[in-house]
């Protein structure tokens, strides 16, 4: 009975993610996207969507929660000159709020969730882990979708979150693997962005402009 209960759970991940999905790009003048599957390996289903979208079901009986993870495949190695930084940047400022969730952190911590997101050079993804229940997936992903679109990008919040990553800037300049792992990136790769650093320099975190 576990089992089945978990089975119905993941297959509802599955149709609410479409369907959420499509409602956002609904909003946006968007044609409803088709779901089609593609494939399943070592019992993980891959989705596509018509718009591009991939979705990967991953079903595990054994947990009591459930994992929403959207990763969109731009990180550092996309940035122009004056940009370093920026994807990280992008990444914090997204945790600030939509006009639907305007407390973002305090709405995951309510619901028990661990929760972040991460930058790296060919991807940046957020994901939360909250207890297992139709209703708290539901949110997860309706959380990822409005975000995606409707995120806040105000001064005062660049002001404080400029802060906070200025604050990983300097920490990994007194890390003596960190300054090692990265002069061995740049030496690999001198004429490619995968030689910058992800968290960028401080000129450029600093200059950003709202706009």
């Amino acid at each position: 009975m576990r089992r089945q209960a978990r089975t119905i759970v993941a297959t509802w991940t599955l149709v609410a993610a479409a369907s959420i999905l499509n409602s956002a790009l609904a909003l946006h003048g968007a044609e409803t996207a088709q779901l089609m599957k593609t494939t399943t390996i070592e019992g993980i289903s891959e989705y596509h969507l018509s718009n591009g979208l991939k979705v990967l079901l991953f079903p595990d009986p054994s947990k009591p929660t459930v994992t929403v993870n959207l990763t969109v495949f731009v990180g550092s190695r996309h940035e122009g000159y004056g940009e370093a930084g920026m994807a990280h940047l992008l990444e914090h400022m997204l945790f600030k709020g939509t006009p639907t969730h305007p407390t973002i952190p305090k709405e995951l911590q309510s619901r028990g969730a661990d929760y972040n997101g991460t930058t790296w050079v060919d991807r940046t993804n957020y994901y939360e882990t909250l207890p297992a229940s139709d209703e708290n997936l539901e949110f997860a992903i309706g959380l990822e979708a409005d975000r995606m679109i409707n995120s806040y990008v105000k001064g005062e919040d660049l002001v404080s979150e400029m802060t906070v990553v200025r604050n990983e800037f300097e920490r990994g300049e007194n890390s003596p693997s960190y300054v090692l792992a990265q002069r061995m990136m740049a030496a690999a790769y001198e004429w490619h962005n995968y030689g910058q650093s992800t968290i960028g320099n401080r000129a450029d975190i600093e200059r950003v402009p709202v706009e």
